[in-house]
């Protein structure tokens, strides 16, 4: 990096330099051409009218050169005639009178120099700058002097030549960082199979250096934690599995109980066993959902007829609607005969999404599904009459144990309703969209999947 910069204020430097040669050659080649008048030139064309403003038998401003201004004073300092005002006359007789050819010290800049010529009972006082001056009449009346105009015309060019520098090695510089800006993005997406590419920038390439050993500890470490995760899901799988069947014997045993002779106090303790029983068989078919919705379900996806498919789905979507006196409100548009979807697993997932909006329906209430295909894509949407979906439900609603609102979720599905829906609708290639309804206001969940239709 110190190179790199070295480089560039080198660069800065030769530039400068660069201008200001060429803005003393075009001071030079304007003083050859005759475009800029040097003070030696201006006194040079005095001393040539010199003679011709003593002999002469008026001073006119034909003699005087076309930069000098004049003043024709009598012996006493009056002003007979001239371009300079009474004032500016007064002035250059004090000057001269003294002795003195300047106005000023040898510091002060555009210095007035007066050349006096003597003629007979008056004086002819000629006053020009002490800095070369424009030929152009034009020029001299709307320009600094030549000096000055050149010292900010380099000025102007050095913050030219400052902007386009900084510009192109802001662009170099740029450039340099952007295997650093790739590594770093590449990392925050957890893309960690890729290759470091160094810039050739000693600070840079040291940075490099350590996102690429972080890289490769992170790699690991995530390598071990996924084998983690895999062993903990196996494991949870297989003791799913190993629970069932204790848990079947003993269900097999209480129903045995059941059928035998029990007083009233035993029968309540049996009723608790049985409770009990059905709770732990839950828990475990939880488990095992939990456990093939993160593996993968095996998709068996074949032609169904989607008239049986949506009136068997009807039935169960009016047996949840019961259970709180919802009224159920279906809709189709442009059916095909058949589809191809895994039919069981798809109605899984629709049953989920229904079961959820139960939830958040009141009492009462109504449960709007519809079905449609379109553009090859058939749609499913539920749509509930509860107080719709908060911010933050929209963005985990498909999460795996989220559970938005307490008081209105279910004891029976832990938050696993909609993950394992929208599982089931990846699986399938399609889209599980969570919404408001602009119409009802309340929960709109849409499972759309692309089809052939047959």
């Amino acid at each position: 990096m110190r190179t790199f910069f070295t480089r560039y204020l080198l660069t800065l430097f030769a530039g400068f330099l660069l201008i200001v040669l060429i803005g003393i050659g075009l001071l030079f080649l304007s003083l050859k051409t005759g475009f800029v008048l040097s003070v030696g030139d201006v006194e040079a064309s005095i001393e040539r009218q010199e003679a011709a403003i003593i002999s002469a038998e008026t001073v006119s401003a034909e003699l005087i050169p076309k930069t000098c201004e004049y003043a024709v004073v009598s012996t006493t300092g009056e002003l007979l005639s001239g371009s300079m005002t009474e004032s500016e006359a007064a002035a250059a007789w004090d000057i001269v009178n003294s002795g003195r050819s300047t106005s000023g010290g040898y510091l002060k800049l555009n210095v007035k120099c007066y050349f006096p010529i003597q003629r007979e009972k008056q004086i002819c006082i000629v006053e020009y700058s002490s800095m070369s001056q424009f030929s152009s009449q034009f020029l001299r009346g709307h320009l600094p002097v030549p000096e000055i105009v050149l010292f900010w015309m380099i000025l102007a060019a050095f913050l030219f030549e400052i902007i386009l520098l900084s510009r192109f090695y802001g662009r170099k510089i740029s450039h340099k960082l952007i295997p650093l800006q790739n590594a770093t993005e590449k990392i925050r997406g957890q893309d960690l199979a890729f290759e470091i590419q160094y810039s050739g920038i000693e600070e840079i390439d040291a940075a490099l250096q350590s996102l690429d050993s972080m890289k490769t500890e992170l790699r690991l470490s995530l390598e071990k934690q996924w084998e983690m995760e895999q062993t903990k899901k196996t494991q949870i799988s297989a003791l799913a599995h190993d629970l069932k069947t204790p848990l079947t014997v003993v269900r097999g045993n209480v129903e045995m109980l059941c059928d035998t002779e029990q007083t009233e106090e035993q029968k309540e303790y049996t009723r608790y066993i049985v409770k009990n029983a059905d709770q732990m068989e839950l828990y475990v078919q939880m488990l095992i959902d939990i456990s093939k919705a993160e593996a993968g379900y095996s998709l068996q996806r074949k032609d169904v007829n989607i008239r049986a498919f949506l009136d068997e789905l009807y039935g169960q979507i009016n047996a949840f609607a019961s259970v709180k006196q919802l009224k159920t409100d279906f809709s189709e548009k442009n059916l095909p005969n058949t589809i191809s979807v895994d039919g069981s697993l798809m109605q899984r997932a629709v049953i989920n999404i229904v079961s959820n909006a139960v939830d958040y329906s009141p009492e009462h209430g109504t449960i709007c599904f519809s079905v449609s295909v379109e553009d090859n894509k058939i749609r499913f949407t539920v749509t509930d009459s509860g107080k719709g979906f908060s911010p933050e439900d929209l963005r985990n609603a498909t999460n795996q144990f989220y559970q938005g609102d307490f008081s209105r979720s279910s004891k029976l599905h832990y938050g696993m309703g909609l993950f394992i829906a929208d599982s089931i609708v990846k699986q399938h290639g399609g889209t599980l969209v969570i919404a408001n309804s602009p119409v009802t206001g309340g929960g709109m969940v849409t499972i759309e999947i692309k089809i052939e239709i047959c």
